[in-house]
């Protein structure tokens, strides 16, 4: 495929009409004419649309369209750019989000609160069973439930210390 042809797949008919509503004259005629080819097109096109696009972009005057092709290029370069910039904006945030927390504190913090989840949870539904209410503490949740703890202390996996685990 052509790259003036891609280039106007990728802006859409209602890009192109909006850059010809702002030029007037003859490229408002030209971007209009691409535009009605355009709308006819819908999700990828077939190779008898790109060429039925390809012979009216023929058939109209080359300076005009080659006007219209820098533009566009200059539009898709603009937005490129202000996405670069979004994303590199949104990782300065994290970041500062990041280095604004203690972290030598965090982790702790969390298995403190799960190692009392846990005990929490297993004491809780332990006593529940003792009076009749339920079968007592699962012990699929409580580990669930004791995993950052756990993490945190380093068992992060049950075959750390295996022999085959310490070969590798």
């Amino acid at each position: 495929m052509a790259p003036l042809i891609s280039t106007l797949l990728t802006a859409g008919p209602s890009l192109i009409r909006l850059f010809g509503k702002s030029q007037g004259g003859n490229i408002e005629r030209t971007t209009e004419t691409i535009s009605a080819v355009l709308d006819t097109i819908q999700g990828k096109p077939s190779q008898e649309q790109v060429n039925r696009l390809q012979a009216v972009v023929d058939s109209l005057p080359p300076e005009e369209v080659t006007k219209l092709k820098v533009n566009l290029e200059q539009i898709a370069a603009e937005r490129e750019k202000n996405r670069l910039d979004y994303d590199l904006a949104m990782h300065t945030e994290q970041q500062k989000t990041i280095r604004s927390v203690d972290p030598k504190g965090v982790r702790p913090e969390t298995a403190n609160r799960h190692s009392y989840y846990t005990m929490l949870y297993v004491c809780a539904f332990e006593v529940a069973e003792a009076f009749g209410y339920g079968t007592g503490a699962s012990m699929e949740l409580a580990m669930l439930i004791a995993s950052p703890t756990l993490a945190y202390f380093g068992f992060r996996t049950f075959d750390k210390f295996s022999k085959q685990g310490a070969s590798n």
